[in-house]
């Protein structure tokens, strides 16, 4: 017992070098700056291998991505007019739990042609993949200066998908 104490006693007698000291502080030191500037971003993942947008040249088109419909709505809307402002919506019937997919239309002149606007999704290898759906949209032109968007909603048809997904946007 005397032997365990008197190294326990000699143990806390050793003086500790001051150079060790210093390292271990600007290790600390480097350790905080570098917590403190490290900044995550988290990045969402839309879920898609690519997008294929051609257009007549007067509407602007936006992928917003994939997502999950949370509510449904049986009412299938597939025509409507550009708004002078805001936003009006078209979709196919959405049942809740199905992927979905969004894009939003711009126009951007003062025409009052109706404009149709088909989105394609595929999923799968190859070339083109396999035909998921395909729907149409009859989009009017405001038929004067507007702000307004048009946003669709396609139902892909089931609450699984297989990537790689690929969805293609054709306005004529």
């Amino acid at each position: 017992m005397s032997n365990l104490r008197a190294k326990i006693s000699q143990a806390t007698n050793k003086k500790v070098p001051a150079l060790a000291l210093v390292v271990v502080a600007m290790f600390g030191m480097v350790a905080g700056v570098l917590a403190a500037t490290i900044v995550v971003n988290p990045v969402p993942n839309t879920g898609e291998v690519g997008t294929y947008h051609t257009n007549s040249g007067t509407i602007t088109v936006v992928d917003n991505g994939l997502g999950v419909v949370a509510n449904g709505n049986s009412t299938a809307s597939g025509t409507t007019t550009f708004p002078l402002s805001g936003n009006r919506n078209v979709n196919n019937a959405l049942t809740a739990g199905d992927w979905f997919e969004q894009v939003t239309f711009t126009d951007t002149l003062t025409d009052s042609s109706a404009h149709v606007a088909t989105i394609t999704v595929r999923n799968g290898t190859g070339p083109s993949g396999t035909l998921v759906i395909s729907k149409s949209f009859t989009l009017t032109g405001p038929g004067g200066a507007s702000t307004g968007t048009i946003t669709a909603y396609v139902d892909i048809g089931g609450p699984s998908l297989t990537s790689p997904v690929t969805v293609y946007i054709t306005v004529t």
